[in-house]
């Protein structure tokens, strides 16, 4: 941005001087054809010459080559100094945004790794709880610690990947992404209210690629689908040949093109903060999905991943049902 103002200024000023130089030769050549003029009728007149004297065209096409010599030479003059220091002034504006972003990620690493703690000893206590109970009720209300401590594990391994996920290693294996899928249903049962998930996917779909990144991607949106779909909504997870397709019937995305942006958060009146569709991003990334965004205002989000690079050739005969 800085170098393409300084380069207008540039441009600004070789202009003037370009027309400046343009109007003084041209005045001057002017000048010197008048004279010639002058000269030429003194000495006919003296010499008792007949011959007519004319005014000579002016001609500054040589002149004006010295001016483009000289505004190209200025130019590559300036393109040394402009790229530097625009580069220079970039780095200097996005200073502050680049340390509040890792004052971010320091202070999200230090506050995952002080709840570690409390958090296993809850988990720990729990679950000899949980085998110690013979009150049904006593069991369901002790199942739901589990789930809550589940959920906080869960928000602090997303909160950990983002961190990371910038030079995270794919750890890819051969696995069952339908068997999966069906099976999460469970999981996202507990996480959902009054909101539906219907999971239609064929029976068996294998697929080579990271098992635990590929779900924490899917997690991540129908997490997002159940959380601004309205109660008695549905969300629906459709795979379509190698077309992975979750869509939900909630208010829909202003901005499209910001979503995947690390701490984005479009809507500020529920929890988070911003890093689920940034994790989303760079693990499609990372196994060369492409993702397309479809959203309607008032009538839902459509998220589509093209998952051609991670179904197995050789189980291909399975993706359709």
């Amino acid at each position: 941005m800085y170098a393409f103002v300084l380069l207008l200024l540039f441009f600004a000023l070789a202009s003037l001087y370009y027309y400046k130089e343009r109007g003084r030769y041209f005045q001057e050549q002017k000048v010197k054809n008048r004279l010639a003029y002058s000269e030429c009728v003194r000495l006919a007149r003296l010499l008792h010459d007949a011959k007519p004297c004319t005014m000579a065209p002016v001609h500054i096409g040589d002149k004006l080559a010295i001016v483009y010599r000289e505004i190209g030479i200025a130019f590559a003059a300036s393109l040394l100094l402009i790229v530097p220091l625009g580069l220079l002034l970039a780095r200097l504006s996005l200073r502050p945004m680049r340390d509040a972003v890792e004052a971010m990620d320091g202070f999200i690493n230090g506050i995952v790794h002080d709840i570690n703690t409390p958090l296993s000893v809850i988990r720990m206590n729990a679950t000899g709880l949980q085998k110690g109970l013979s009150d049904p009720k006593l069991q369901r209300k002790n199942r739901r610690v589990l789930q809550g401590v589940e959920q906080i594990e869960a928000l602090e391994e997303q909160l950990l990947f983002g961190l990371k996920v910038g030079h995270y290693e794919l750890r890819k294996s051969v696995f069952d992404l339908c068997g999966l899928l069906h099976a999460r249903d469970t999981y996202w049962a507990s996480n959902r209210s009054r909101v539906s998930v219907s999971v239609d996917v064929p029976a068996s779909c294998r697929v080579c690629a990271d098992e635990k990144a590929l779900m924490r991607m899917i997690d991540n949106v129908v997490g997002n689908a159940v959380k601004y779909s309205p109660p008695q909504s549905e969300v629906t997870v459709r795979l379509q040949g190698t077309l992975l397709e979750i869509q939900d019937r909630g208010p829909g995305i202003r901005n499209v093109n910001a979503v995947f942006g690390k701490y984005y958060r479009e809507n500020r009146s529920t929890k988070g903060i911003g890093l689920g569709l940034y994790i989303v991003a760079q693990i499609a990334d990372l196994h060369g999905i492409g993702i397309d965004v479809s959203s309607h205002p008032g009538k839902g989000t459509t998220f589509t991943f093209r998952l051609d690079s991670i179904f197995d050739p050789s189980k291909a005969d399975t993706m359709m049902s």
